[in-house]
């Protein structure tokens, strides 16, 4: 019964008709919809009902699992995540005909991963996603897989093979017709990444700003990922030893992923935690430790029994 008023409640929320019209294919669309504006919870029960309906089926049921997936993750639903990922692949994986759709859920599952901390188990996924897109000739996933591979490169500490993946990726982006303004503020991102982990601190600000302006054009300013390009961009003050635009930006991304997404939220805790990190860096060491103290409490209690080994990613911005 409780399912069924969740359903009910959902088709209510999206304004669609409760009976004898329900289309499955429409609410897996508003779904996504959903999660795109960071609605979480709500793209959650939207992508339930479209699966539970019965009337999906192949790929399109695949997307349908990566959709309530990445919407369970967004809402720190760990596990239901997961078990929607695994669902995603199992349909997927056999499917010849579509297999940006596997290399889809591939990719965001290795996100998943990466967000809990745990890079070498995203590597293999984002190697394999990367050869399924050169297979079929997908230049703006290509450029996404390898941007991604170069963000594991950099978690490594192998700045070197990150640039040489950055440099594939910038000729994919070159090729692809179909790059939006979410995919080059994701190249600008990789760019800063690269240039902090040189020292070249400018570069890194140049990089940062053009990202943020990106994902304000695309999404608006009180985005969440508008935030994360705020905390992006602090860190990169940081380096060039600006600690007025450094906590300003850190901040307002805070602020921003308040707002969008609450303070249980990981990607909340997680950007306190690098503020803490600024913090110390300018010697203030009582305030950092507080705040530190605060995130690490926070995620403690988020990941609890959800998952052995997680950890808070700071560097988990995508």
């Amino acid at each position: 019964m409780r399912h069924f008023y969740w359903t009910l409640l959902t088709l209510w929320l999206l304004g669609l008709p409760t009976f004898g019209q329900f289309d499955p294919h429409t609410v897996l669309h508003s779904a996504l919809v959903l999660e795109n504006r960071g609605n979480f919870e709500t793209a959650v029960k939207a992508a339930k009902a479209a699966i539970d309906s019965g009337q999906l089926s192949g790929n399109e049921l695949g997307r349908g699992y990566i959709i309530l997936a990445v919407a369970c993750h967004g809402a720190g639903d760990l596990a239901s995540a997961q078990r929607a990922f695994e669902h995603a692949l199992e349909v997927l994986k056999h499917d010849r005909e579509h297999p940006e759709d596997y290399a889809s859920a591939l990719d965001n599952y290795a996100g998943f991963y990466t967000d809990l901390g745990q890079v070498d188990m995203a590597a293999p996924m984002w190697r394999k996603a990367f050869q399924l897109r050169q297979e079929i000739g997908d230049h703006t996933g290509s450029t996404l897989s390898l941007l991604h591979m170069a963000e594991f490169a950099l978690a490594r500490n192998r700045v070197r093979e990150a640039e040489k993946c950055f440099e594939k990726a910038s000729n994919e982006a070159e090729a692809s017709p179909d790059l939006d303004d979410d995919d080059r503020a994701f190249l600008f991102e990789t760019q800063g990444l690269i240039a902090i982990a040189e020292h070249r601190a400018p570069a890194a600000v140049a990089a940062f700003e053009h990202a943020l302006k990106l994902v304000e054009r695309s999404r608006g300013e009180q985005h969440w990922l508008a935030g994360w390009e705020h905390t992006f961009l602090g860190k990169a003050y940081a380096e060039s030893g600006d600690f007025r635009s450094a906590s300003a930006n850190m901040q307002t991304g805070i602020t921003i992923l308040d707002h969008a997404l609450g303070q249980r939220n990981p990607k909340y805790f997680a950007a306190e935690l690098a503020y803490s990190r600024v913090l110390d860096q300018f010697g203030l060491h009582s305030e950092a430790a507080q705040m530190r103290a605060s995130a690490e409490k926070a995620g403690k209690h988020y990941y609890g029994g959800q998952c052995v080994g997680c950890t808070i990613n700071v560097a988990a911005f995508r």
